[in-house]
């Protein structure tokens, strides 16, 4: 049976490709609706989270987004909710507040087009012109790209008095991370404190290598370069801005602008500049910046000259001042700056932070360093309006796309067969390009890298008795074997654009398998015998390596780009042709070269 490995590795992965779309646990149970979104005035809000599975309300199953509907319309009153296995007590006074969708009955990553999903419609605080607005959206695109959200999709709306909208659809997202992440502003801060100690009334204010001297006037008052400033008041020493906080016993406190996001050239990511480590109590994240020379300098400026002390717990000195780090006016950090960066150009300040949990201590590193790398936004946004985008199209589209595979079968049975007069051609070339289909879809697949391990363990023990016992050594094959369950341990959106995708790699596949069958039989039919099979067989491989390189050749640039519609079609596209030369195409031969041997 070895001598027919290539056959078997074929089916070998696709049935690992059945096991990652269709082996999916359901904790809660298969019937159920899934929480996609709360309104702010839901009841639930605070009290479940999204993601969450309902089973039940006040005792009746929920099987799915009909029954949720039917349910729940008009309900008022206490209810009783099943969700995740518990159940939650709600008083609905005016809305319930929650919109849900059917949970998935497999392991694909479904898009919006295909799912459903949500639609929210984001309004900018300011007026805000189409410059504007194409600023934002290419914020938005770069903070949802570098936080892995390349399925988002943003659009500009115009309503009819001629205000200005941002418009995000997506799949499967939490509420949060539209309003923490992407609809944030982002206006970096970093503010040192200067405490100036004043004796007599008098002080003084050192920056850097200039003095200026400071005199306190009347109800906290004071005068500073010949300007009054009264406390809370802003003004500008040396190119930097102050303000003026209080005074407290024999000092006076100040803040100081000494970094904005335009200073921000780098946010670090690496394992030397940033982590997470366990703290008493929860979970402390930290990253480093580095920051432009201008910045640097003023941190110099205000910190030199600045008393230091002693802290007991750690034998280190510190100095009076600490930096302060704001993002859109809300404190995100607080440091403390050692004695030795005193009067120091310093580029690399540290921004930390802490959270109880370590997945919400992750996501808050990675949103903060995302927003960071991206910049602030020309323009805040606030939630308008949102959707629920049903997935009629998806499965209006999948019925049309199902019919259109039939006739392609049928057609294909038909021309093939009128060609070769083979039903032993026509056949396996049907079961190779469903074969490929089901392989790009188990690859796409989420929560699979487990089965594709083991498909990966299989299919080396497989090319290694093949090697042992001495059969046909095919490097692409063996190489095809180990990088497609590799590849299948990542996963992708199938949307509209992939599907397009996996019909070019159909179409490219039947391609391929007429090259392979004409160069294999065209020979037979004129009686010729010049060439043997085999070597017939790798004429057709030629010419289909060949065709596949200028395909991946031109579909890599649109795949790295990263643009949200072409980016589908190429990865799908791109999979779709390695499955194709390295595993069934293989098999296709083998099996041809099976059917004429038998006919001879």
């Amino acid at each position: 049976m070895l001598k027919y490995w290539r056959i078997w590795l074929l089916i070998i992965v696709v049935f690992g490709a059945v096991l990652a779309i269709g082996l999916k646990a359901y904790p809660y149970g298969r019937n159920a609706v899934e929480i996609v979104y709360f309104s702010d005035d839901s009841p639930a809000r605070g009290v479940l989270e999204q993601g969450m599975f309902i089973t039940a309300v006040n005792g009746k199953p929920i099987m799915g987004i009909d029954d949720w509907n039917s349910v729940t319309m008009g309900i008022l009153g206490e209810i009783t909710l099943t969700a995740n296995g518990k159940e939650y007590k709600l008083v609905v006074n005016d809305t319930l507040g929650i919109d849900v969708v059917d949970i998935e009955r497999t392991n694909i990553n479904f898009g919006l087009d295909l799912r459903g999903g949500t639609r929210i419609l984001l309004k900018p605080k300011d007026n805000a012109t189409k410059e504007i607005i194409d600023q934002v959206i290419s914020t938005m695109q770069t903070r949802a790209n570098i936080y892995g959200l390349r399925e988002m999709k943003f659009y500009p709306i115009r309503s009819a008095n001629g205000e200005y909208y941002v418009q995000v659809e997506v799949a499967g997202i939490k509420r949060d991370i539209i309003d923490d992440l992407l609809s944030t502003e982002g206006n970096f801060e970093a503010k040192v404190t200067k405490p100036v100690t004043v004796s007599d009334g008098k002080g003084n204010m050192q920056l850097g290598d200039q003095n200026f001297p400071v005199e306190l006037l009347y109800n906290d008052t004071i005068k500073i370069n010949d300007e009054e400033i009264s406390p809370d008041d802003t003004f500008t020493l040396k190119g930097i801005e102050f303000q003026y906080l209080n005074m407290t016993q024999n000092k006076l406190m100040f803040l100081a602008l000494t970094y904005e996001g335009d200073d921000i050239e780098l946010v670090y990511s690496d394992p030397q500049h940033s982590g997470i480590m366990p703290i008493k109590g929860g979970y402390r994240f930290y990253f480093v910046v580095l920051v432009s020379t201008e910045g640097a300098q003023r941190f110099s400026d205000v910190t030199s000259g600045v008393d230091t002390y002693l802290d007991l717990q750690s034998g280190d000195r510190y100095l009076e001042s600490q930096i302060l780090l704001y993002l859109d006016g809300e404190l995100v950090s607080d440091l403390r700056i050692s004695e030795s960066l005193g009067g120091v150009i310093y580029q690399s300040p540290q921004i930390t932070g802490s959270r109880p949990e370590l997945e919400e201590a992750t996501a808050e590193k990675l949103k903060l360093q995302t927003i960071l790398r991206s910049g602030a936004m020309p323009t805040g946004l606030e939630t308008e309006s949102v959707d629920i985008i049903s997935p009629a199209l998806g499965t209006e589209f999948f019925r049309s796309t199902l019919y259109a595979a039939l006739f392609a079968v049928v057609a294909i049975v038909i021309i093939v067969f009128v060609r070769y007069r083979s039903f032993r051609v026509a056949i396996p070339m049907v079961f190779i390009t469903i074969a490929e289909v089901v392989i790009i879809l188990g690859m796409s697949a989420i929560n699979d890298s487990m089965i594709w391990f083991v498909i990966l363990v299989i299919n080396f023990l497989l090319i290694a008795m093949a090697w042992w016992k001495k059969h046909e050594i095919d490097i692409y094959v063996w190489a095809g074997a180990l990088l497609i369950p590799l590849l299948g341990m990542a996963s992708w959106t199938i949307d509209l654009p992939a599907i397009g995708g996996i019909i070019a790699a159909i179409g490219t596949g039947v391609d391929h398998q007429i090259i392979i069958a004409d160069e294999t039989l065209a020979g037979k039919k004129k009686d010729e015998k010049a060439y043997s099979l085999k070597k017939k067989i790798r004429m057709a491989f030629f010419i289909i390596f060949g065709a596949a390189a200028t395909t991946i050749a031109a579909m890599f640039p649109l795949m790295s780009i990263g643009i949200g519609f072409v980016r589908g079609f190429a990865i799908t596209t791109i999979v779709g042709v390695l499955v194709g030369i390295l595993i069934t195409r293989p098999a296709y031969a083998k099996i041809i070269e099976m059917t004429t041997k038998t006919g001879d």
